[in-house]
C-alpha cells in the first residue's frame, strides 16, 4: 500500500452509495490513506433512486457503504472542511439547503459553489447534472437510462467473476462499451461542450464537474474542463487533488491501495499534453484483481 499524502483538496464524485454498483471498500481506503484540508463530494453521494428501487443491501455491504459515510464524519470532525454539492441521484437533500447553501458545522451543502487554488486559479464546482438535457427534460427517461447503466454494471461484475475464474486479467466491460459506442462518445463531447458554454464569459479559469463517469483534465476554449469521475468501476474510482502548489491531478485509487498519477493541470496548460484521462486499456490489475 502506498503511503498516506496530504493533499490541499479533493474532489470526488459519482459514490452511489446505498446502490449495489458503488465500490464502497475501495472509496474507504482511498479516504483512510490520504489527508485532505477540504474534500468537495461533487454530486451522487448517496443513490436514493437504488435505495428506492432496491430497498437495502445485505448486511455486509450496507456496512461498507455506512462505513464511508461515517468516515467522512470522523474527518469533518477532525478539522477536514467537507462540501457537498448536490447532484441527481441525492436531490433529496435539497430539502435541508435553504438558499445558496447550509452549513451544518464543518459540512456545507450547496448546488454550485466556487473554489480557489493556492496558485489562485478560480473554478465554479457544480455536479454537472445541470448541462444533460436527458436529465433536465425527461427524467423518467433519465431513470430508465439509470435502469440500463446498473445493468450493465451487474454484467461487468458477471464477467469480472469469470474471468477471475479463469485466472485472467480484470476486463471493464462498461469501459469498454462507453469507449466504443460512437453514441456514448458523442454524448460525452456534447456534455463537455455544455458545460464549458456555462463558464464561458464567467470570471473564473475552469470548471469542476461529474456525473457522466468519465474523469478528465482538459483546456477547451480558453477554459478547464475538469471531471472527477466516479466510483461504481473499478476500473475508473478517480478523484482530483490539489497540491499545496496549486496544481490540480487525476489520480485513480487501485483496489489494493495504490494511487496512480495520471498527471496534472501545469501539463495541459503548458500543452505538453492536450488532456489528461484515464487509459484506454481496458485490461486492469493482474488476475487476481
Amino acid at each position: 500500500m502506498s503511503s498516506k499524502r496530504h493533499y490541499r483538496t479533493c474532489w470526488i464524485s459519482d459514490l452511489h452509495l446505498g446502490s449495489d454498483s458503488s465500490c464502497a471498500e475501495v472509496i474507504y481506503s482511498f479516504l483512510k490513506n490520504n489527508k485532505f484540508d477540504k474534500i468537495y463530494l461533487n454530486g451522487d453521494i448517496v443513490d436514493i433512486w437504488r435505495l428506492n428501487k432496491a430497498g437495502f443491501l445485505n448486511k455486509k455491504k450496507a456496512q461498507s457503504h455506512i462505513n464511508v459515510l461515517q468516515r467522512l464524519l470522523k474527518m469533518s470532525k477532525k478539522g477536514t472542511e467537507i462540501i457537498y454539492v448536490l447532484g441527481n441521484h441525492d436531490e433529496f437533500l435539497e430539502h435541508f439547503v435553504d438558499s445558496d447553501s447550509t452549513e451544518f458545522g464543518n459540512l456545507i451543502i450547496c448546488s454550485e459553489t466556487e473554489h480557489v487554488t493556492a496558485n489562485g486559479r478560480k473554478f465554479i464546482v457544480m455536479h454537472g447534472h445541470q448541462f444533460d438535457l436527458i436529465t433536465r427534460c425527461s427524467p423518467w427517461l433519465a431513470k430508465l437510462g439509470d435502469q440500463g447503466y446498473h445493468f450493465m454494471i451487474w454484467l461487468n461484475k458477471v464477467n469480472r467473476w469469470t474471468r477471475r475464474k479463469l485466472n485472467l486479467k480484470y476486463w471493464s466491460l462498461s469501459k469498454y462499451i462507453k469507449v466504443r459506442v460512437k453514441k456514448a462518445v458523442d454524448f460525452v463531447n456534447r456534455f463537455e461542450d455544455n458545460v464549458v458554454k456555462y463558464v464561458e464569459d464567467r470570471d473564473c479559469d475552469g470548471i469542476v464537474v461529474g456525473h457522466i463517469h468519465e474523469p478528465a483534465i482538459k483546456k477547451i476554449d480558453g477554459k478547464f474542463y475538469l471531471n472527477s469521475g466516479c466510483w461504481t468501476d473499478i476500473a475508473n474510482c478517480s478523484a482530483l487533488v490539489e497540491t499545496e502548489e496549486g496544481e490540480i491531478e487525476l489520480i485513480q485509487w487501485t483496489e489494493d491501495g495504490n494511487e496512480q498519477n495520471y498527471g496534472s493541470t501545469k501539463e495541459v496548460e503548458r500543452g505538453t499534453r492536450k488532456a489528461i484521462l484515464l487509459p484506454s486499456d481496458f485490461f486492469i490489475g493482474s488476475s487476481s484483481s
